[in-house]
């Protein structure tokens, strides 16, 4: 399981290098240890590295206009990372807040979709729960989503089509019988 120092280093320095690809890296890791071991701190870093993986992707937001949201963006990561390092609980929940904050204020300047693009990441983080094995509940309840949208989202993105790591039913069948009555029969 990834560590929420490690995984604040991943961000930062995934924004860092302005290289989305390296972004996206990083919420792949991040959104792995999401699924694996689940906290609000690790899920909140899944929808924002994929948030400002978006945000690298588009021209429009990588400007000169855009430079000191960025660099206000760096500072939080920065900290962010300090804050977790030394497991300071009350700081790191503050910068997560502020970084929160600073990402829509990136969107705020040029918004385009009906959906905020944080709002879209925590669907698509509360979609690739349900997609990994958490229930629709769980999902649901840990991020904050509707079932419903969970559901519509999954479905329309094929995001079960696309997991890497497929079970094959029988041994899905094993584990939730293990699971549930403590023997593997």
């Amino acid at each position: 399981m990834l560590d929420l120092p490690t995984a604040s280093r991943l961000v930062r320095d995934g924004f860092r290098s302005r290289k989305q690809r390296k972004m996206r890296k990083a919420n792949n890791k991040i959104m792995m240890a999401s699924a694996s071991g689940f906290s609000k701190e690790i899920y909140k870093l899944a929808v924002y590295s994929y948030v400002l993986s978006k945000i690298l992707s588009k021209p429009r937001f990588m400007g000169r206009s855009y430079a000191d949201k960025h660099k206000e963006t760096d500072r939080i990561l920065s900290e962010l990372v300090s804050a977790a390092e030394a497991g300071k609980k009350k700081t790191t929940t503050k910068l997560l807040k502020e970084l929160e904050f600073s990402i829509q204020n990136v969107e705020i300047s040029d918004s385009r979709y009906i959906i905020g693009m944080i709002d879209k990441g925590r669907l698509k983080t509360a979609a690739i729960l349900y997609a990994q094995g958490f229930s629709l509940s769980a999902a649901a309840e840990m991020t904050g989503m509707d079932k419903q949208e969970i559901m519509d989202y999954a479905g329309k993105t094929r995001m079960f089509d696309r997991l890497e790591e497929r079970t094959p039913l029988s041994k899905r069948i094993k584990k939730a019988t293990k699971m549930l009555t403590g023997d593997g029969a």
